[in-house]
């Protein structure tokens, strides 16, 4: 833990001070020069829309969340940030889920997150829920549940209706370790609710006693 702290120490904060001082940082949004590590302008951050009421739905130990609304600022943030190879950004997306935790008194003892199968990470290079559960589990000091996997190679679910992604994505993930305790998932958007059922199913199979939060960080609207 003491090696993973260090190394994510300087990857974030002494490593990104001499990449300032050499180049320094654009808004990713509207391309305003920035004398800061977030990539993101105060203006452009006033423009984000939080949900006024962000619990989505419950069930039985579940609780499914989503914090802001999947357009503008926020889709442009977490297009760059999932599609673009802006990993950087991971550090001012997770704050907005700190911020939600210590706002809504949310207790937990485990973080999750959203596992890719093989391909998918191989084809993107990286995990950007797993990168946000990495900052939040720094910030919180509570550990990340690394016993998940997803062991089924599925479609895209973009273009896909509701009954399809419920298919594409039934039984595809697993955790191979049991939980006591209260776990925090993690998302980047929160869509039809397929990926939140089908996870949060996976971990109620492995939980002993406590509850799930599923936190997505944006919520698309129809």
């Amino acid at each position: 833990m003491q090696k993973e702290i260090l190394n994510y120490f300087y990857n974030y904060y002494v490593k990104e001070f001499f990449l300032e001082i050499v180049s320094p940082a654009h808004c990713v949004v509207c391309g305003k020069k920035l004398f800061d590590s977030n990539f993101i302008c105060e203006s452009c951050k006033n423009k984000i829309i939080f949900n006024e009421y962000p619990l989505i739905s419950r069930e039985e130990v579940v609780y499914y969340y989503g914090m802001t609304r999947y357009t503008g600022v926020m889709e442009e943030l977490i297009k760059k940030f999932k599609f673009n190879g802006y990993k950087a950004l991971s550090k001012f997306l997770s704050s907005i889920i700190i911020n939600f935790i210590k706002t809504n008194n949310i207790e937990f003892d485990f973080i999750g997150f959203v596992p890719m199968s093989k391909m998918e990470f191989k084809e993107r290079g990286y995990n950007q829920t797993y990168l946000l559960a990495k900052d939040v589990s720094f910030a919180t000091q509570k550990p990340i549940i690394r016993s998940i996997y997803k062991i089924k190679e599925t479609k895209k679910q973009t273009n896909l209706s509701k009954n399809e992604r419920l298919q594409n994505l039934k039984d595809a993930f697993v955790i191979k370790e049991a939980i006591m305790g209260n776990i925090l998932i993690i998302d980047d958007v929160y869509t039809t609710g397929t990926t939140a059922k089908e996870i949060t199913h996976a971990f109620k199979k492995v939980l002993k006693n406590g509850n799930i939060y599923f936190i997505a960080l944006s919520q698309t609207f129809n």
